[in-house]
């Protein structure tokens, strides 16, 4: 009889009470990161943001420009999987399209190590709980102490988040381990209009209610045309035809 073996991967600090990372393939983390190595200047960056965009939004634009500004090279991880409204290749392709004139910003999967199902699954809740605040210590534990030093990063972009709770209690938990190894956490205060955050929520529910004219205030010209095209024609029916939160 044979098994999966698995290993708990090493992040210093991160082997919390009660949740850990554990592995099948040892090499997994050299593997994903080597692969992002190899599209960054000298395999180094020293600026990075992880985000979701679901869907990529004129505050993910803002976001991701301010960061850009302020760095030599902008890593953006974004989050892998399906678990959104809008699956990750297509979440991944929107940001490529939405930063594509940025020269200095790399766009890569997040793969399982970015508030992913593996450690951060909680997250897709978006009801804060004990689960939740030991998820979000331990990925950013393994940004801090695995993450960063892989791709020298030095400091990490977050916006601030004024309507979800455990987006915001992650922003503390970072704030609280980011520093402890030596990265610094940079909150940028959020995009508005009609003084309101933009966000990703507010755009999916503008498409369930059919009103294109508010979510094209809300996107950038690449995020809409994607929208307007037949690829999005189930992505659409299906954020009209649910009322979950992601």
């Amino acid at each position: 009889m044979t098994g999966v073996q698995t290993c708990a991967l090493p992040i210093s600090g991160a082997v919390l009470e009660g949740v850990m990372l554990l592995e099948s393939d040892p090499r997994a983390f050299e593997a994903w990161a080597d692969a992002i190595k190899a599209s960054l200047p000298g395999g180094k960056a020293d600026g990075a943001a992880v985000v979701n965009c679901n869907p990529f939004t004129l505050g993910h634009r803002y976001l991701l420009e301010r960061a850009a500004a302020a760095c030599k090279t902008l890593l953006v991880l974004v989050v892998a999987g399906d678990r959104s409204s809008f699956p990750g290749s297509v979440r991944e392709a929107l940001v490529r399209a939405g930063t594509a004139d940025l020269g200095n910003v790399v766009v890569a999967s997040g793969g399982s190590y970015c508030v992913s199902g593996a450690t951060f699954p909680a997250y897709y809740l978006k009801e804060k709980s004990e689960a939740a605040e030991l998820q979000a210590r331990l990925d950013a534990e393994l940004f801090a102490s695995r993450i960063a030093p892989a791709f020298g990063i030095e400091r990490r972009f977050v916006g601030t988040e004024p309507y979800c709770q455990v987006t915001a209690a992650y922003n503390r938990a970072m704030e609280a381990v980011l520093p402890r190894h030596g990265v610094e956490l940079v909150e940028i205060p959020r995009a508005e209009t009609g003084g309101a955050a933009i966000s990703a929520s507010a755009v999916r529910q503008a498409i369930r209610d059919g009103d294109l004219e508010r979510v094209a205030r809300l996107v950038p010209a690449t995020t809409m045309d994607w929208l307007r095209s037949s690829e999005a024609t189930l992505v659409i029916e299906s954020i009209r035809a649910g009322s979950g939160r992601h």
